[in-house]
């Protein structure tokens, strides 16, 4: 029971059952809490995944770029030495992969098995639903950042004109930090990248505000046109006031590096990853 124990980190008492039930044979009856942990499993499957890790990992001289968000269900379980592991494995199998969710599941990590494995293998020990919940890759030259708690982060990509990514790599990790403390957070690139869904959702309550205030129409188009023109630069990321200073736009913050370094720096898309949220 011990040895089962030590090699599963199973219960005693489901140990002992499985032993039982295989006849003493230890790797059947590691077999046996594998297919009885996968039948637990998926009664969790419902379960919320509200917390998690994020990880990020960036490719020699910052050449392309992959992001992880590995989900459990309690801060506790993310804290937990085995979570961590996994989500450490989740980078390395997604790196190797490519591809995303399903591929990176499929690939094996140099702990042994397949990542997909190791994730079952989690789940039984520690009794909580978990999920590989996303995975983003860039190709271009990129920066990262991820938050001391590891619950949020963003990859940042970028096409240069000259130069390498060591050159940039400082004003791409400032833009990934922009992104994630940002407040609205941006949603793309410039305004021309916003969602249209989003654009008309916002245009329609202020329209809805305006008309409820008893403003004539005229005016209330007026003040609409204002309003988006203000929401839209505020969501665009090139439009934001820098974070580390205020009275900087962020696109500004780019052209001055470009300038500096002597190279073209074009902001090409980012991610940003949030544990339990948008």
């Amino acid at each position: 029971v011990k040895e089962l124990r030590d090699r599963t980190s199973a219960p005693m008492m489901e140990c002992r059952a499985a032993l039982e039930a295989t006849g003493g044979d230890v790797e059947a009856a590691i077999k046996v809490l594998r297919e009885r942990g996968v039948a637990k499993a998926a009664k969790r499957a419902d379960r919320v995944t509200s917390e998690g890790l994020v990880r990020i990992g960036l490719g020699e001289d910052h050449q392309g770029g992959v992001a992880i968000m590995v989900t459990c269900e309690t801060d506790f379980t993310a804290r937990n030495e085995a979570f961590v592991k996994l989500a450490d494995a989740a980078l390395e199998a997604a790196r190797l992969a490519g591809g995303g969710v399903e591929e990176a599941l499929a690939a094996p990590i140099s702990a042994g098995g397949t990542l997909g494995q190791l994730l079952d293998d989690t789940k039984t020990k520690i009794h909580e639903n978990m999920a590989l919940q996303s995975v983003t890759r860039f190709e271009g030259t990129c920066g990262s950042y991820v938050h001391f708690d590891g619950k949020s982060g963003a990859l940042v990509e970028a096409r240069l004109g000259g130069g390498s990514g060591a050159d940039v790599a400082p004003l791409l990790r400032d833009l990934a930090m922009h992104v994630v403390a940002a407040v609205p957070a941006p949603v793309s690139v410039d305004a021309s990248g916003i969602p249209q869904s989003l654009i008309d959702q916002e245009r329609e309550i202020f329209i809805k505000q305006a008309v409820d205030s008893g403003k004539p129409p005229e005016i209330a188009e007026k003040m609409v046109t204002g309003r988006m023109k203000k929401f839209t630069a505020e969501r665009a990321l090139l439009d934001q006031p820098f974070i580390k200073d205020p009275a900087t736009p962020v696109k500004k913050l780019v052209e001055d590096a470009a300038k500096k370094l002597g190279v073209g720096i074009e902001i090409t898309r980012f991610e940003r990853l949030q544990v339990g949220g948008d």
